[in-house]
């Protein structure tokens, strides 16, 4: 409750400075050149950007958002500058989402299953195994179907300006799990997500939302058997301290979606706009260099930590869990949180088609 509180006025404290770096000033100067480094502050208006993520300072969200940093300030010659708030400082996904929406926070890079409640079109991407790999999966995020997820933002007062990497989302238990039956009964965190908690139900576990921050401790308590989440934030929350086995599921591939306060993005002139989408761009290919081998460092200390293993999962047992995904109808309730036809359009900007 404290950090909470803490977070908030912290929140409300950097408000202040939020307003004042978000005049929209602009200066009548010929414009600088945005493409080279080392640029001028020639025709971009004064911004200072609040960033804030969840995830851990050596995370590929982190040091990412730390590229867009470093580009976007030294192009715009220092009329742009970003201070970034990471590990959560500023509250969790939802809280620091809904101080964006408030005008409150700049920028963010939360998980999309967290923010579905404001955008439900994001429950898209919580069906369960529809990228077979990063590469289908970036693919389908640089798709028309990816655009028009980050457009969607805009219901919320969101301008959607592109994906970082979470990964793909793993289990991690203190048992051999070699078929459905032995994940049935299993207590298992997951995020407050209903096609979550669906997916796992359908699985035979026994799922349940908990606080992020609190999981650690859950898991060391046993008030949980496991949890599921992409290998960096398993590796750097330490929850392979407390869980002996890691399968690699690839159960849901998450991306961190990035967005910017929508009445701030619309209060700056082209020539600004056109600036900080090209350093965000740059900042995903920088991301999508750097993830694939973080997330093998990982997987690499986990096993090198003496205290728990990674294990594949058979093929007839991932056979055996997209089926009785298929068989509780769990697409058809991601059609149904999506609305439209987000997730039709996804599915085939990956080449899904769910198992009848």
């Amino acid at each position: 409750m404290m950090k909470k509180f803490l977070s908030l006025v912290l929140v409300l404290g950097l408000s202040a400075a939020l307003l004042a770096g978000c005049g929209g000033s602009s200066n009548e100067e010929p414009a600088g050149d945005s493409g080279e480094s080392g640029g001028d502050a020639s025709g971009y208006d004064t911004l200072n950007i609040i960033a804030a993520h969840g995830a851990a300072e050596t995370t590929s969200e982190n040091l990412s958002f730390l590229k867009f940093e470093e580009l976007i300030e030294e192009r715009s010659g220092g009329a742009v500058t970003v201070d970034l708030y990471p590990n959560q400082q500023l509250g969790g996904d939802r809280e620091y989402t809904e101080a964006a929406t408030q005008g409150n926070v700049t920028m963010g890079g939360p998980s999309t299953a967290n923010i579905a409640p404001f955008v439900p079109a994001l429950n898209a991407f919580e069906t369960p195994f529809l990228f077979s790999d990063r590469e289908t999966a970036y693919a389908a995020l640089d798709s028309d179907a990816g655009q028009a997820l980050l457009d969607s933002l805009e219901s919320a007062g969101l301008k959607g300006l592109g994906y970082f990497e979470n990964g793909f989302r793993q289990l991690t238990c203190n048992k051999e799990i070699n078929s459905l039956e032995d994940l049935k009964g299993l207590k298992i965190r997951v995020m407050e997500n209903e096609i979550h908690l669906a997916i796992w139900t359908a699985l035979g576990a026994n799922p349940g939302p908990l606080a992020f921050g609190e999981l650690y401790t859950a898991l060391q308590q046993k008030s949980f058997d496991a949890q599921e989440n992409p290998a960096e934030l398993i590796y750097n929350t330490k929850f392979y301290e407390v869980q002996d086995h890691v399968y690699l599921t690839n159960h849901i591939y998450t991306p961190y979606i990035i967005f910017m306060n929508l009445d701030v993005w619309n209060s700056l002139n082209e020539q600004t706009q056109q600036l900080i989408q090209e350093c965000m761009d740059e900042a995903v290919a920088y991301c999508r260099e750097i993830c694939e081998e973080n997330e093998q460092a990982c997987f690499d200390a986990i096993n090198d930590s003496g205290v728990s293993q990674t294990y594949e999962v058979s093929e007839e047992l991932h056979n055996e869990m997209v089926q009785a995904c298929t068989d509780a109808g769990i697409y058809d309730l991601v059609i149904e949180k999506a609305g439209g036809t987000y997730a039709e359009d996804l599915w085939a900007a990956a080449g899904f088609t769910p198992a009848a």
